[in-house]
């Protein structure tokens, strides 16, 4: 009959449906805790060295900010920067050294290498890229206070009105990005260095970005963010594991 039929085959793909018992009563059973472990040993930190937009700020105006370079490729502040760094004697096939895309870092990262390791800087792992890049200042970019007011009259009536730190870390600039933004991509970065094999890591990039690295790596407020000033033009700091297990930063230039 038609509705034994029906029944019969609402049976059947309730058994369909139905798991089986014997997966119903699996239980998935998870370790209490995982332990993630990393062959990081070593991280330095170098801004890059003096640029002719940090001696004439108006060149932000007139030039790409990707594509200023240093005043000079081959300062003092580079050679004593390659001198802190070889004195850490890190084994150059045992590192690998991540640069910022924007030229100065590029240059930068040339010279130390070169002043630190010798004809050995070959043996290092080099790579680029952009998650450490500048801060992106947007349509606020290479403008006085006077001028983005002008220009930007809504944008810097808003900033002005953030006074307190929490305020001025989250204030995205018009197209451009908050200083969270810049700490949150370089979270992003943190992912490529725990998935390498390398002990030790060299990162050139920016003064805005080093101090995002220091307070994601080591879990610093933003109190610290903003009242840290940038760091000076081809400072290195290295940051290394204290005895008691803890990250410990400290400025070798």
């Amino acid at each position: 009959m038609p509705h034994l039929k029906w029944r019969v085959a609402e049976r059947r793909v309730t058994q369909i449906l139905r798991p089986p018992a014997a997966f119903a009563r699996r239980r998935l059973r998870y370790p209490e805790r995982v332990l993630l472990t990393s062959r990081i040993e070593t991280l330095v930190l170098v801004r890059h060295d003096q640029s002719i937009a940090n001696i004439d700020p108006s060149v932000y105006k007139k030039q790409p900010d990707h594509t200023i370079p240093l005043v000079d490729p081959d300062s003092p502040r580079l050679k004593a920067a390659g001198a802190a760094l070889a004195a850490l004697g890190l084994p150059a096939a045992e590192t690998v050294s991540w640069c910022s895309t924007y030229l100065r870092c590029r240059q930068t990262e040339s010279a130390v290498l070169t002043h630190a390791f010798g004809e050995a800087h070959a043996q290092i792992r080099r790579r680029e890229t952009f998650l450490v890049r500048e801060q992106d200042f947007g349509e606020w970019d290479g403008l006085t206070d006077e001028e983005a007011k002008e220009r930007l009259t809504a944008s810097w009536l808003k900033r002005q009105t953030l006074t307190d730190n929490l305020g001025r870390f989250y204030f995205r600039y018009p197209n451009g990005e908050s200083r969270a933004d810049v700490v949150m991509r370089t979270m992003t970065f943190f992912g490529k260095l725990h998935r390498s094999d390398y002990k030790h890591h060299l990162v050139f990039l920016h003064g805005v970005s080093q101090r995002a690295f220091r307070m994601a790596w080591m879990n610093l407020p933003v109190d610290w963010f903003e009242e840290e000033a940038n760091p000076p033009n081809a400072s290195v700091l290295v940051i290394q594991r204290a005895g008691d297990g803890a990250w410990r930063d400290r400025y070798l230039t």
